[in-house]
């Protein structure tokens, strides 16, 4: 059984979700967290899957296709890969066709000089699943992907059938003191140590059991992979975007899940959720910021719910 939350929240006052430092709470039954924690690399991909590159949006991206079915995108967050998407892999290729994505500047994606944003990187998006699926695709993004996810409902609502954002507010404001000072520390940090050191650092928040040193050491070693320009330029396309005032023109039907000990505050997606027409918020107990590494289990099960339901209507 799930607790949704559909409630207005008050105020409106931005936290910056790049400072991993704030826990919210709601109730939902779910299996054990303790045996859904296991490293990515232990779970192993089945079924028949392609690696190729294509040109869209002016730059070669770096993608994989895995089972037959309605198309699902999944897009990762800031200094990662479509490498974190492994746990999902043969979950919904049972059920979808699976597309993962390297976003400009990560991965095996192309790395043009910046400036990036948020629209950009949409835009980029949007290209690929006009070139590679006839059909909407439903979007599932984490974080940055989470970011993309909404721009793509709010400009490309026609390629879509719903989005899920994860663990990512509308809205990254850097304007109070709080907020600079998490924002430029993490710029000038990542500049002078580079983004491995950043992702070591971040690890340690978002995956902090002693039964998680797998997953910490996977992150780290993403993030390492990442060079500096286009990371920078990925980082300062966060810096106070915002689409909370928009919200209302995505018509598609949204879910948006909030982990309890996330740094991105529950009040905006609580706000978000009032702000949307279709929006639905939902809370896993116990889990951090990268929720679908973490908790496999409970994240799927909440996601294929969703989508599910999607498609019955269709």
């Amino acid at each position: 059984m799930v607790k949704v939350t559909r409630k207005r929240a008050s105020g409106g006052q931005g936290i910056n979700p790049l400072n991993p430092r704030f826990v919210m709470v709601t109730d939902i039954f779910l299996p054990p967290l303790a045996k859904q924690r296991q490293a990515t690399e232990n779970h192993p991909h089945t079924g028949e899957s392609t690696m190729p590159h294509i040109t869209a949006n002016g730059i070669s991206i770096h993608y994989e296709t895995h089972g037959e079915g309605p198309p699902l995108l999944f897009l990762h967050g800031l200094g990662s890969s479509l490498q974190d998407w492994a746990p999902q892999i043969t979950p919904f290729a049972s059920r979808f066709r699976v597309i993962t994505m390297d976003l400009r500047g990560h991965g095996e994606s192309e790395k043009p000089p910046g400036p990036y944003s948020i629209a950009l990187l949409a835009q980029d998006a949007g290209a690929l699943i006009e070139k590679i699926t006839p059909d909407p695709a439903h979007v599932v993004g984490l974080s940055m992907g989470g970011a993309v996810a909404l721009h793509l409902g709010l400009e490309y609502g026609h390629l879509l059938q719903s989005i899920v954002v994860t663990n990512m507010s509308a809205m990254v404001p850097v304007e109070t003191f709080t907020q600079r000072y998490a924002y430029y520390g993490r710029l000038l940090f990542s500049a002078f140590f580079g983004p491995g050191a950043v992702g070591k650092h971040i690890a340690r928040s978002v995956f902090p059991g002693p039964e998680m040193g797998g997953l910490r050491k996977a992150m780290a070693e993403r993030w390492a992979k990442n060079p500096r320009r286009p990371y920078l330029a990925s980082l300062d396309a966060l810096k106070n975007w915002t689409l909370m005032e928009r919200l209302r023109e995505i018509t598609v039907p949204a879910l948006l899940i909030h982990s309890e000990h996330d740094y991105s505050p529950l009040s905006h997606k609580k706000e978000m959720a009032a702000r949307m027409q279709r929006a639905t918020l939902m809370t896993l107990p116990d889990t951090h910021h990268v929720v679908n590494m973490e908790a496999p289990a409970s994240f799927n099960s909440l996601v294929m719910n969703f989508l599910s339901d999607q498609e019955a209507q269709r």
